[in-house]
C-alpha cells in the first residue's frame, strides 16, 4: 500500500484488539527513548469505546492494522469549554513495521480533508509537553502551539503535562486560512 492510495476506514469492535497491540508496540518504542507520550497502556475499553462511538479510523493492509487514530468533534476534557468549530485527533499511532512511510503525515493529511468536508475551522491535537520530537513534527505539518495545559491520562488518574496545537483547514470557499472575518492566528482560542 503506497500513500498515494490511502484508504481510511472507520474501526470497528472487532478492530480493538489489534489497535491496543499498535498502540502497545508505539507506547513501548516511546518509552524505549525516554518518551513519556504514553507511559502506562491505554486500556482496551478506551479503544473499545472510541470504536463503538465511531471515532477509531484504522489504515490496514493485507497483514492487519498499519495505523490508527480516534478522531471527535469535541474535547472539553483537553481543551476546555471552547465551541471553535474543530475535528480533535487521539491516539494517532502507526505499527512498528510501517514507521517511515508516511502514514502519520498522511492519517494528518485524511483528518484535514475530513475537517474540511464537515465545515471545521482547526484540526486540532495534543501531545506531552516534553515530546520534543512529536512536537517538532507537528510543526512540521504546519500545527502551531496554542497553549500548554494538564490532563487526565485515558482510562488513569495520571495527570500529564500536555502541549496543543491546531492547523487551520482549507476550505474551496474560505481558503486557507480565511474563516469569515476571524482572524486565522493559531494562538486565539
Amino acid at each position: 500500500m503506497g500513500i498515494t492510495d490511502l484508504a481510511v476506514e472507520q474501526g470497528t469492535p472487532d478492530d480493538v484488539t489489534q489497535a491496543v497491540a499498535l498502540l502497545d508496540g508505539a507506547r513501548r518504542w516511546l518509552h524505549e527513548r525516554s518518551i513519556d507520550q504514553w507511559r502506562h497502556a491505554i486500556p482496551a475499553e478506551v479503544v473499545l469505546g472510541d470504536a463503538e462511538r465511531g471515532a477509531l479510523f484504522v489504515v490496514r493492509d493485507q497483514s492487519g492494522l498499519q495505523a490508527i487514530a480516534t478522531i471527535t468533534d469535541h474535547d472539553p476534557e483537553t481543551w476546555g469549554a471552547d465551541t471553535t468549530p474543530a475535528l480533535y485527533v487521539h491516539r494517532l499511532a502507526v505499527a512498528q513495521a510501517s514507521r517511515g512511510r508516511g502514514l502519520g503525515q498522511a492519517l494528518l493529511s485524511w483528518a484535514a480533508a475530513r475537517a474540511a468536508e464537515r465545515r471545521k475551522t482547526f484540526v486540532r491535537l495534543d501531545c506531552a509537553d516534553d515530546n520534543h520530537g512529536l512536537r517538532r513534527f507537528y510543526e512540521s505539518q504546519g500545527f502551531q502551539h496554542v497553549r500548554d495545559t494538564t490532563v487526565t491520562a485515558p482510562g488513569s488518574a495520571r495527570i500529564l503535562g500536555s502541549s496543543l496545537y491546531q492547523r487551520a483547514v482549507a476550505s474551496p470557499d474560505r481558503g486557507p486560512g480565511r474563516h469569515g472575518d476571524e482572524r486565522s492566528d493559531a494562538r486565539r482560542v
